[in-house]
This record gives C-alpha cells, structure tokens and sequence, in this order.
C-alpha cells in the first residue's frame, strides 16, 4: 500500500513537472533596450519626457495569445524632462506625488487579436487610481527577443495628475500619449 502511494505521488509530480516545463517561462524586461516615453500638451506644444527607471516581466506564448501576462512598476520620481527643475516640479504633489505613490503599475490580463492587430487588456494604476486600458501592441521576434511596441492614451486628470492650477486643460491638455518599447529574451 505504501509502494501504491509512492508510486502514485511520484507519477503525479512528475506530471505536474513536465506541465511546467512545456509552459513558456516570465522573462524579465531588459531595460536598456527598452523605453517608456509620456507625451503632453503644454499650451499647445508637445513635451515629451522619458521614465529612466522602470522594470517588469512578460509571459508570452505566440502560439497562445489569450495566455500572455505581462506587469510593469514605473519609478514616477524617474521622469525625465531634460530639465532638473521641471522633473522635480512633475515629482512634486501637483502631478505624480512621487513621495506618496513613488510606483506607477501596467498589469496586463490578456492579448486578444482582431482581424491583423493585437490588443493588449489591462489595468493601469496612477497616483493609487486604477482603470482598464485597451490598446494596440505590436510584436516583433528577432535575433532571440521579443520587441513589445505600442502607443495608448490616459486623461491624466482621471488619475489625479495636474493638481491646483494645473488642472486647467487650458495650460496642459487632459491627454497624454504613453509610448513604449519593451525587449524581452524570447527563450
């Protein structure tokens, strides 16, 4: 009887193994061949800035789209305008209030396909707000990576950004264009 248990419980881990096994792996986000810009409109001329410090990870099976998972932490207090003033006014309380919400998150649930493009499902949180995003994502597979692109809009003012004075779409435009490029290895 203990031999049956055995044989059993080994049979079982040994299936549960080769399940994993044949699963594709999270792969780690490469930073510096990646890149995460936010694009605003500051009396109607666009200012572009980058997030320098970001990381996160990719599930991506292209075999299985409806599989992919992916999560992102964005550093807030890492936007860079060019400028050390103007990155430490965009840290400050009025717009990420880096102090409080030092993370900005992208979770996503799921890629689905409609007809050429694929649409990436997720939640975004900002300054402790989170909402639902769709938006189309590019894949590209060379030379052992997997290349993530795309572009997709937030109205800043649903997440709190743009506080006091710098709520008036007057002065800064409720939205703004998030772009990214992510490289994962693809084994």
């Amino acid at each position: 009887m203990f031999k049956k248990i055995v044989v059993v419980l080994f049979l079982s881990l040994f299936t549960v193994t080769q399940a994993w096994a044949n699963e594709p792996a999270w792969q780690t986000i490469d930073p510096s061949k990646s890149s995460l810009q936010a694009t605003f409109t500051q009396f109607s001329i666009p200012v572009s800035g980058d997030f320098k410090q970001f990381e996160g990870r990719v599930f991506y099976d292209s075999a299985q789209l409806e599989t992919t998972r992916a999560q992102l932490s964005v550093n807030t207090a890492s936007y860079d305008l060019g400028d050390p003033l103007y990155n430490e006014e965009v840290a400050g309380e009025d717009w990420f209030f880096s102090t409080r919400y030092p993370q900005a998150l992208f979770e996503l649930t799921g890629v689905s396909r409609k007809e050429a493009t694929l649409f990436a499902n997720g939640r975004f949180t900002l300054r402790g707000v989170t909402k639902d995003i769709r938006f189309p994502v590019k894949v590209n597979t060379a030379n052992g990576l997997h290349h993530f692109s795309g572009k997709f809009s937030i109205k800043r003012l649903d997440y709190g950004v743009g506080q006091g004075d710098w709520a008036d779409e007057a002065l800064v435009n409720d939205e703004v264009v998030i772009d990214f490029k992510m490289v994962v290895p693809s084994k």
